[in-house]
């Protein structure tokens, strides 16, 4: 994209007939909208509810699901870039015994669900973040 810019100034800078610069820079508009247009989108940013409830469907389904650990990693990551840290929030507890109740009231099911959200080995992504990871 940086690109599309730079080939623009040098056409103004150019001096050609006006002709020649419209068609120019209409030419550098139609191709720079469609490099932005493959430019892929930016991941939706987590509230902290949504961070919070996830987690606690993370934490469930590492202690229920047998192959499923947390990724240490990215709870880190947002920890340092949020100042949040679950298990200090009321509403992560609460959050936390809903969900196991839903786990061990049909705990296949919660397991496969919470792979398909959070698991970092989906291709391309998980549906919602790279919360859980194997355990070794």
């Amino acid at each position: 994209m940086a690109g599309c810019y730079i080939g623009m100034y040098e056409i103004a800078r150019s001096g050609n007939h006006l002709k020649q610069i419209i068609g120019a820079v209409t030419g550098l508009l139609i191709s720079c909208s469609a490099a932005i247009a493959q430019e892929p989108a930016l991941h939706p940013k987590l509230t902290k509810e949504q961070f919070l409830s996830f987690s606690a469907g993370a934490v469930v389904a590492g202690m229920y699901c047998g192959k499923l650990e947390l990724n240490a990693d990215f709870f880190a990551g947002y920890q340092y870039g949020t100042g949040i840290y679950p298990p200090l929030n009321p509403y992560f507890g609460s959050e936390m015994a809903r969900l196991e109740k839903e786990a061990k009231s049909d705990l296949k099911s919660y397991c496969s669900t919470a792979r398909l959200m959070f698991y970092k080995g989906n291709k391309p992504k998980p549906l919602v973040a790279p919360l859980l990871i194997d355990k070794p």
